[in-house]
């Protein structure tokens, strides 16, 4: 996960064990194994991941191997048996880290400070879980696609959908303001839509509420209830989709006679997109 451009989970993201912070950690630990961290901090770094560690009994090395080794559900396994912590434990460790609030000075400012920058006149943000939240909400719920290109149509980040993660940059930049010369609510967006069963604004306030491309994912997979044959087929039939009418062929060619006059080697939408989005970049 590349935490440069988007945030890691929630820290009050449970889908990991059950436990407060270890989906956060588990990204964090992934960037910080590929040198993508930016300016996250994780282990001993960070105040979060020494109480999460400290409790389950697991250095910040042993964490770090694990996720390389595991996904999620094994990931899941794993800490609970080499945690062997019991639901007990779980809950009141969750119930702790869920109601802290900032008890030193320097906590207290940062939060203060989120406040006045994302959410003037908010008074119901007063936990260390709601201050790191709003935090990372602020800092990367916008994109600007006036300065770059949305992800590629091929891309899969969200849901594992096609479009979906492509479909995400769009709906945020539509909604900050910084769409430029792109559409939020083309026609492949009006096919991906559909077979989510998601509305265009209820997309675009989630993608907004959620700049975490996993919990995104959660959302909308939940959401449309979509198999994963299902969610195959749509890939196949997407990734394919060639201009089918007389018209929709004529404009097919006319859009791409733009970018790239004489490119005989285009047939699909997917590859006048990505061809699109290179050479306007």
């Amino acid at each position: 996960m590349d935490l440069r451009r988007q945030p890691p989970r929630r820290p009050s993201n449970t889908s990991v064990a059950g436990i407060v912070g270890v989906a956060r950690m588990t990204d964090k630990a992934r960037a910080s194994n590929n040198g993508t961290l930016g300016e996250y901090l994780y282990g001993e770094n960070s105040g979060l991941d020494k109480a999460v560690l400290e409790f389950l009994g697991i250095s910040a090395k042993e964490f770090a191997e694990a996720v390389e080794k595991y996904d999620d559900v094994e990931l899941n396994a794993w800490v609970l048996e080499r945690s062997g912590k019991t639901e007990s434990e779980i809950a009141a460790f969750n119930e702790m880290k869920l109601t802290e609030k900032p008890q030193d000075e320097a906590a207290k400012a940062r939060l203060a400070q989120r406040l006045q920058q994302y959410a003037p006149g908010r008074t119901d943000i007063k936990t260390v879980f709601q201050s790191m939240e709003l935090d990372d909400w602020g800092g990367f719920w916008q994109v600007d696609l006036s300065r770059r290109p949305p992800r590629s149509p091929y891309c899969k980040d969200v849901a594992g959908i096609v479009l979906v993660a492509r479909m995400a940059d769009k709906a945020r930049a539509s909604k900050a303001g910084t769409l430029g010369d792109y559409i939020y609510g083309c026609p492949l967006d009006m096919i991906t839509l559909p077979f989510l069963g998601i509305s265009k604004e209820e997309f675009a306030d989630a993608a907004v509420q959620n700049p975490n491309d996993i919990e995104l994912g959660d959302w909308a997979l939940k959401r449309s209830g979509k198999t994963k044959e299902e969610i195959e087929e749509f890939n196949r039939t997407a990734e394919s989709r060639q201009p089918e009418s007389d018209e929709e062929r004529a404009r097919f060619q006319r859009y791409l006679d733009e970018i790239a006059p004489g490119r005989t080697d285009i047939d699909t939408w997917f590859e006048l997109l990505d061809l699109d989005d290179k050479m306007s970049f």
